[in-house]
């Protein structure tokens, strides 16, 4: 019966996020996913980019920026993604010597398939580490706590999916906003999956 198939279910969607997507539609060469035309940019940038030379981000940026329509913007794309270079999780990831970006993760969670994508996961010595880039337009402290309101349960819902798949601990969520470059390593990951479960 069709009521018995499970339901696809994005991870952002739990956490309510306004992806602000284009209503002109998905144009074929971009390489990131939802979410504003900069932030676009500024995902494929560092989904593309040799984290561990960056030399080629300046250039990366301006192609992004032409290809979201947005070209006098590329320095504000290469600024931002250089946050992101410069924090010290990512430095981390590099370091560790083998990190992944942009991994499909999905498992099933009672009648429904939670599934979304993680910007980059590596590992430490406790277990996996789980980032995701933020470009919201988030400055102040209080914008930031604001908004990890919200997004504790994409945190738990990506950690749910990859301690099923790798059964592996996922030791850390670290929220990278790259507009006031705070890294946020989520509290309570344990409890934000079981929040998930829940669902």
């Amino acid at each position: 019966k069709s009521s018995s198939i499970p339901t696809s279910v994005a991870a952002t969607s739990l956490a309510h996020v306004e992806k602000g997507e284009s209503e002109q539609g998905e144009i074929p060469y971009r390489v990131g996913r939802g979410g504003t035309n900069v932030g676009r940019a500024v995902h494929s940038v560092l989904q593309m980019l040799n984290l561990e030379s960056q030399s080629e981000l300046e250039h990366l940026s301006q192609a992004q920026a032409h290809a979201e329509g947005i070209p006098d913007l590329w320095q504000q794309i290469a600024s931002l993604a250089r946050t992101a270079l410069e924090s010290a999780t990512v430095k981390a990831a590099v370091e560790s010597g083998k990190y992944h970006r942009e991994v499909y993760v999905g498992a099933p969670v009672g009648s429904m398939v939670l599934e979304g994508f993680v910007d980059l996961l590596f590992e430490d010595e406790n277990g996996v580490v789980i980032v995701d880039y933020k470009t919201d337009p988030a400055v102040s402290t209080e914008d930031v706590a604001q908004l990890m309101d919200r997004y504790r349960v994409q945190g738990g819902a990506y950690a749910l999916c990859l301690s099923q798949v790798l059964a592996k601990p996922v030791s850390k969520v670290v929220f990278l906003f790259l507009h006031s470059a705070t890294e946020v390593v989520m509290d309570d990951v344990q409890g934000a999956v079981e929040m998930v479960r829940g669902k």
